[in-house]
Formats: C-alpha cells, sequence, structure tokens
C-alpha cells in the first residue's frame, strides 16, 4: 500500500489533513506527493503522543533537538493494524448484530465502546464478523460474553508480561550501558518484532496444545457417559478433585520492609516455583491472588505430594514459608476458574495454617490415607471454627511419612 495520497494517509490513521499538515511542519513527517505506510506509522505514534498530553510544539522541538527520532515507527508491530473505510453502522447493515449488542460483547473483552459514525479499525471490523459468524452457529450472546471475557482478562495479562519483559530485558539493559533513550528506542525496535513473532507463535502453539487435551478429555468423557448409559461400562471409578491454595506467610511484613517492587519479585517467584511444582504432578495452577496461588489437582494423593513439596522447598528456593490448605470435593468449573464449597473451604483453611504447615480437611485425609495408607502422617487438630462457615470442621495437618522420604 505504497504512493499513498494525503487522502489516503489521513483515512488510514484518522488524522485530519489539517493536522497532517501540522505534522509536516513540525517535521515529523516530511511534506511530499506520495506517502508511505511508514508515514502512517509516524503519524500513529504521533497521535498517541498528543493523546498523551504532549504539546505539539514540545514534539517539535524535541525532534530539531535530536532528543529522540520517530524513525522506529514502523518497527513497532510485525502486523499492524490501520483504520477501515467504514463505520461500525455500515458493517452491520444486513447483519442480525444490534449496536447495544455488539458493545456489550466488546465490552465483555475490555474494548471501548463503538459510536454512531465512528471509522472501525480492521480489526474491529474482524471482531464484528467473527461475532456474526458465532450467532450463525447458535451460539448465544451470553455465552460469548463468557468467551470474551476470559479472552480479554487472560490475554490483558499476557501482552502486558511481554511488555514488562521487553522494558527489563531489552531496554532497560541498553540504558543502564549507558545509550541515550533515542539510541535506545532505535536499537530495540528489530528486537521488538522479532520477539513479537516469537512471543505470538508460542502463544498459539500453547493455546493449541491446551485446546486439543481439553477437547480430547471432554470427547473420552461424554463417550464414557454415552457407554455408562447403555450399560456396556460401569460407572468410572473418578477420583475427586483437590483444591488447596497457597500463600506466602509475611507478605505484608516483606512489602513493608523493602518496598513494592521486591515484594512484588517476591510474588512473581512463587507463582513460578509453584506452577513448576504442580504442572509436574498433573495439577493446574487456576490463578493468582496476590501473594498466593490457587491450585487444582486431579486427584488428593498428588495434591497433597505436591502442596507438602512446595511448603518443604521454599526455603532453599529463597521464599518466605509458606502455607497450604487443601480440600477433597467436588468443584463447579466456569470460563477456565472454580467455584463450590470445596472452594470456599480451602480458602479458609488456608488462612489457620501456621508457617511452613499443609493442613487438610477430613475429606482429604480419608482419601489419602483410603488409598495410599501409610504414605502420609496426619495430626488431628483441635475442632476449627472457620469464619464464615457453620459449625466447627476436623482439619489434620500432614507429613509425608519418614518411609516414603526420598
Amino acid at each position: 500500500m505504497d504512493n499513498l495520497s494525503r487522502t489516503a494517509l489521513s483515512a488510514l490513521t484518522g488524522c485530519g489533513e489539517g493536522q497532517l499538515l501540522q505534522f509536516e511542519a513540525a517535521g515529523i513527517i516530511e511534506r511530499k506527493t506520495d506517502y508511505l505506510l511508514e508515514d502512517a506509522d509516524r503519524i500513529r505514534v504521533a497521535l498517541a503522543l498528543h493523546e498523551a498530553g504532549i504539546p505539539l510544539d514540545t514534539l517539535a522541538k524535541a525532534i530539531r533537538n535530536k532528543v529522540f527520532s520517530l524513525d522506529f515507527a514502523s518497527q513497532i508491530m510485525f502486523d499492524p493494524v490501520y483504520l477501515s473505510t467504514t463505520s461500525m453502522e455500515g458493517e452491520l447493515d444486513g447483519l442480525d448484530v444490534t449496536p447495544i449488542a455488539l458493545n456489550n460483547l466488546r465490552a465483555a473483552a475490555g474494548l471501548p465502546r463503538l459510536s454512531t459514525g465512528q471509522v472501525l479499525r480492521e480489526d474491529d471490523v474482524e471482531l464484528l464478523k467473527l461475532i456474526a459468524e458465532c450467532r450463525r452457529l447458535g451460539i448465544s450472546d451470553l455465552a460469548m460474553t463468557r468467551v470474551l471475557r476470559a479472552f480479554g482478562q487472560s490475554t490483558h495479562r499476557v501482552v502486558e508480561t511481554m511488555r514488562d519483559l521487553f522494558r527489563s530485558e531489552v531496554e532497560e539493559r541498553m540504558l543502564n550501558a549507558g545509550i541515550s533513550h533515542s539510541q535506545m528506542l532505535s536499537a530495540a525496535a528489530a528486537k521488538r518484532l522479532e520477539l513479537q513473532r516469537i512471543g505470538f507463535r508460542v502463544l498459539f502453539m500453547l493455546q493449541r496444545r491446551l485446546l486439543e487435551e481439553s477437547v480430547f478429555d471432554n470427547i473420552v468423557s461424554r463417550i464414557q457417559e454415552a457407554l455408562f448409559e447403555s450399560g456396556l461400562e460401569t460407572g468410572p471409578d473418578v477420583d475427586l478433585p483437590t483444591v488447596a491454595f497457597a500463600d506466602l506467610c509475611g507478605f505484608t511484613e516483606l512489602t513493608h520492609e523493602l518496598g513494592d517492587m521486591k515484594a512484588a519479585e517476591q510474588a512473581a517467584h512463587f507463582e513460578a516455583f509453584a506452577q513448576q511444582i504442580v504442572s509436574h504432578v498433573g495439577g493446574r495452577l487456576v490463578k493468582v491472588l496476590g501473594d498466593g496461588v490457587m491450585v487444582l489437582f486431579p486427584e488428593p494423593t498428588s495434591g497433597l505430594t505436591a502442596c507438602l513439596t512446595l511448603v518443604e522447598s521454599a526455603e532453599k528456593a529463597g521464599l518466605l514459608p509458606v502455607r497450604v490448605g487443601l480440600v477433597t470435593g467436588q468443584v463447579v468449573p466456569r470460563d477456565g476458574d472454580i467455584f463450590g464449597q470445596t472452594v470456599n473451604l480451602a480458602a479458609r483453611i488456608t488462612s489457620v495454617a501456621n508457617p511452613a504447615q499443609v493442613v487438610v480437611s477430613e475429606s482429604a485425609m480419608v482419601a489419602v490415607a483410603t488409598s495410599n495408607p501409610g504414605m502420609f502422617n496426619f495430626a488431628a487438630l483441635e475442632p476449627t471454627v472457620l469464619k464464615g462457615l457453620p459449625g466447627r470442621f476436623c482439619l489434620f495437618s500432614a507429613d509425608i511419612a519418614s518411609s516414603y522420604e526420598s
């Protein structure tokens, strides 16, 4: 899309022709008859700086004084997106999607609302077409809302992690080596595109791999149900899932003592450490809760083994003491998260555990002791009142039996 006219350049960027003249006068782009996509990229950066509150005269002065240049602008995204030539109304024409429904779905994904007459980005048009296609396949707006919310929340964390790693691993290292911000922006541009390609490819591969595992698991489950209903197979003897909450003891004090940055590093280190141990036994780290994690295991013995390893290895890993609450029971899975009484009980048990201690529910103790007698030692605690839950609970402190220690 080379040799762009001024009108085409304005349409691609959403920059009025009057403002284009101002950008030319400021030295952001050169005045010429035919423009290139590189000019559109420079304008988009300039518009972002303007929206951030940087006056045009300040920007022009900085460019004249060589504080920085915008030569790197064409290396911001390896697959850049520009404005389309159509509005929301134009794209909705003939589709069974209302503006309200579209904006509700966009909000679920964390995207801004579209207004009447607004020219759409190219990816806005693509998303709208995908929504219409899902409707054609019989997917309800409620179901799409759930999926888009999950996609939006998880993707937001992914891209922020990619951004933070680029800042620390590429930009900060260059700045610490003594080069200027202007030199850094130019030198980091090529690496940005390469790392984006790698990141998007890895993300796609992981999503495909995990989706494949989930799809096969669901198909096997449905076939087992069909065989059971037809009398060809007895009901499967399925181990109950096990939920654990683990958190760092003394995290608040650490934050006051060493500051937010060091505390955040400790929390990130704990998350990575927990992920490694949990995944080794087939567990899944469901979500991160500041200084803690919620984990789901397919059955209780592997869950308890992993949690004891987590507690016993924390100090060697340079972490604060860890405490764990673990419960075996049914859970309600929804949109990648889990809910139910088992989850609530596990969270409450964690709050009464001591540092470097794993406390388990009676259901978990019975399940593990039945399937693996003698593998663990369980010490009964005093019947305990748990906040927000009725009655007293029989809880047990767990340790691996000495005969099983490696």
